[in-house]
């Protein structure tokens, strides 16, 4: 399987391919003068002078570059391939680094990717102003505080109800201890912020705001019980839901609902979200989860709801 791992495994932590890089713009030069984990300067092929102000070094096994002259310039190994290749997405950029290098990695890709792909793409395409509902989405895990990528609601559902996710949210609900659980989820599973775009996971790198909220309903007692307040929140009046899923370890619910801050704050909407279900249906909500950069960790939950407007945007 092609991915930033296997490509980094197959090219000496991304060196052979800032080599091959280079060679395309100066074939009679030695490409790289490695010593350790550093590489002597050497000409920027993307910078305006001719000056050897590229620097190459390793770092946490990962190939990254920075210009001497030029402190904005700078990323890892992947991000100067970009600068060469300029590729759409990065499944073709991985694909192109493949093929080009000759490193002979499997390049069969799923149903899934492949159409995550063409998502991605069309997003892209749309504006923001008629796409509201954008937010950052977190590949690996809950420690992973740089976005991968933007998405919607669309394509959250689509991951929620992916049999790639069962086997993963099948081995968390076996585990033995609450304990347990809560440290495997964080490590094993991706997640998005639903209430925005953010440049980094944290309330004050927000980019764009969503109007969607996030509330966690948890520790509910058994199966029955979770059915009968999913109906309930299903018939709420006042909030459709807008997404509604249940929670990686199975006792709890994830209620997405869109709001207005025309005349409140986020965390204000919130407090008043979880008032009016307390007081109207006697359901506790987690205070926890008032903040706007809350990240929420997707399972495999193929009975998600999602709106059925909403739902019509997956039909790409």
């Amino acid at each position: 399987m092609i991915t930033k791992e296997t490509i980094l495994g197959k090219t000496h932590y991304g060196l052979k391919i800032f080599a091959y890089i280079l060679r395309q713009y100066y074939p009679k030069e030695t490409e790289l003068r490695v010593s350790g984990r550093e590489c002597k300067s050497t000409y920027n092929p993307f910078a305006s002078h001719y000056r050897k102000s590229l620097q190459i070094t390793v770092v946490n096994n990962v190939a990254v570059y920075k210009d001497l002259e030029n402190k904005d310039f700078q990323g890892d190994v992947f991000d100067f391939a970009q600068l060469y290749f300029r590729k759409d997405t990065e499944i073709e950029l991985l694909l192109t680094i493949n093929d080009s290098l000759h490193l002979n990695l499997e390049t069969k890709l799923s149903t899934y990717e492949l159409r995550q792909e063409d998502i991605q793409n069309f997003l892209d395409r749309i504006p923001d102003t008629e796409w509201e509902s954008r937010f950052s989405y977190f590949s690996k895990n809950l420690y992973n505080l740089i976005p991968t990528k933007t998405i919607g609601l669309s394509e959250v559902y689509q991951m929620l109800t992916d049999i790639s996710r069962k086997h993963p949210t099948e081995y968390l609900r076996k585990l033995s201890s609450e304990k347990k659980q809560k440290e495997y989820k964080k490590k094993h599973f991706d997640y998005v912020t639903f209430s925005g775009v953010f440049t980094k996971r944290n309330n004050s790198s927000l980019r764009t705001y969503s109007k969607l909220l996030t509330l966690d309903i948890d520790g509910i007692p058994t199966k029955q019980e979770l059915i009968d307040i999913r109906k309930t929140l299903l018939k709420d009046p006042y909030f459709p839901a807008q997404l509604l899923f249940m929670s990686p370890r199975g006792n709890g619910l994830k209620w997405i609902i869109k709001i207005s801050l025309a005349e409140v704050s986020h965390t204000q909407y919130f407090q008043a979200v979880i008032n009016y279900i307390k007081e109207t249906y006697n359901i506790q909500i987690d205070t926890s989860g008032s903040d706007v950069s809350r990240g929420c960790l997707l399972p495999y939950d193929p009975d998600t709801y999602i709106h059925p407007k909403c739902k019509a945007d997956a039909k790409i």
